[in-house]
């Protein structure tokens, strides 16, 4: 039994790629891709990852990426306000060390606290607290600001866009101020609870003795049990940022979904933000200690029998500005790895419970086919 109908392998054709701005912030698409004629279509790839559920090595290798691909859009911003700030904190500090330190060396040589003013130590053990208090709000608005430019960079880049700077901070128009404020929330829940478990201990310390040693252990159940809440909150409400940005919700419903995205992958979050926390410190300590030690050596060298005034303060106040430095840098480059990390896991525990992938490439399909007017994948789908 023959057939005249010869069998042909069926014509795939690519959908045109007509240049189509898309939502705001997305950029002009990428070449279209084409699926496969095998009857198998890998996940389509516009941009920085596959759009499908992520793995361990995906997730650290585009983080990594992210850095590469577009670092003036990402390290430059990043490195210029974290490079700003270690400045300010080390300028404003260096003349409240030096009264510091130059009362201590006055006592040294005069070897009577009596006949030494020890207004100087005091005044400048306060400046160095208050100006450590002043630089850390600072330090919560500048990583707020980065954590909310890199979180577009890769919302945009698994859409295969590449934006500049100005694009990024474009897209943060009406969520400036959310991701500033969960900033200041945030550090003041910090700082309110630790200074209210202080004071209670340090009331509890003041009756006596006895209170001394309870005071001593309770303290150290407290802090044991406040790590674990904060590692534990730092987890649940580790997304509230990306929410915030990309589904342009408010504080209170971000909580909420990040609460919710977590359930069920606490461990696996927590993993990975670890394991990223730790590589970036591993890195930092292996680049600042051998400055601190040859800092501190190369002191010794020139000062090998000065006094302790010139010779501390000096090593002192050149060892902080040389390592504040190379730290500053460090941390920009942490902080890009850190916050794409978080993102990239935003992004996939959306994928896994909320099938933001199949969502992802349906817009890039639409996209490339040349539509206009397509809404922005990373909001909301509205409730039925």
């Amino acid at each position: 039994m023959t057939d005249d109908q010869h069998w042909q392998a069926p014509s795939v054709s690519s959908p045109p790629s007509v240049p189509s701005p898309g939502p705001a912030g997305f950029g002009p698409p990428p070449p279209a891709y084409a699926p496969t004629a095998a009857g198998w279509t890998p996940p389509p790839k516009p941009g920085l990852i596959p759009l499908r559920p992520m793995t361990l090595g995906s997730i650290l290798g585009a983080a990594f990426q992210t850095l590469r691909r577009n670092p003036s859009a990402t390290l430059a911003p990043a490195l210029i306000l974290t490079v700003a700030v270690a400045v300010i904190q080390t300028v404003a500090s260096a003349g409240f060390l030096s009264s510091y330190f130059g009362v201590l060396g006055d006592l040294s040589t005069a070897g009577d606290s009596t006949s030494v003013d020890l207004s100087g130590a005091y005044s400048g053990l306060v400046g160095v607290v208050l100006t450590s208090l002043l630089t850390g709000m600072l330090t919560l608005v500048v990583t707020a600001i980065v954590e909310a430019i890199v979180t577009v960079q890769v919302a945009s880049s698994v859409l295969g866009a590449r934006l500049r700077l100005r694009g990024l901070w474009r897209r943060l128009r009406g969520r400036r101020g959310a991701v500033i404020g969960w900033a200041a929330l945030t550090g003041a829940a910090v700082v309110i609870t630790v200074g209210i478990a202080v004071l209670g201990l340090v009331g509890i310390g003041l009756t006596g003795s006895v209170g001394a040693v309870i005071a001593v252990l309770l303290g150290l159940v407290l802090a044991a049990g406040l790590f674990v809440v904060f590692v534990w909150l730092w987890v649940k409400l580790g997304f509230v940022p990306a929410a915030i940005v990309l589904e342009r919700a408010s504080i209170r419903i971000s909580m909420k979904h990040s609460w919710r995205l977590t359930n069920g992958a606490f461990w696996r979050i927590f993993g990975i933000r670890l394991l990223v926390v730790v590589i970036i410190a591993v890195a930092t300590s292996i680049i600042t200690f051998p400055i601190s030690l040859l800092i501190q050596l190369g002191g010794f060298v020139l000062q090998p029998n000065g006094s302790p005034e010139s010779a501390v303060t000096g090593t002192l106040l050149v060892g902080t500005i040389v390592t504040q430095g190379v730290t500053a840098i460090i941390s920009a480059v942490g902080l890009v790895i850190t916050t794409a990390t978080t993102a990239l896991l935003y992004l996939d525990q959306r994928m896994r419970q909320e099938g933001l992938d199949l969502d992802l490439a349906r817009f890039v399909e639409r996209r490339a086919a040349g539509e206009q007017g397509l809404v922005d994948p990373y909001l909301p789908k509205p409730a039925a």
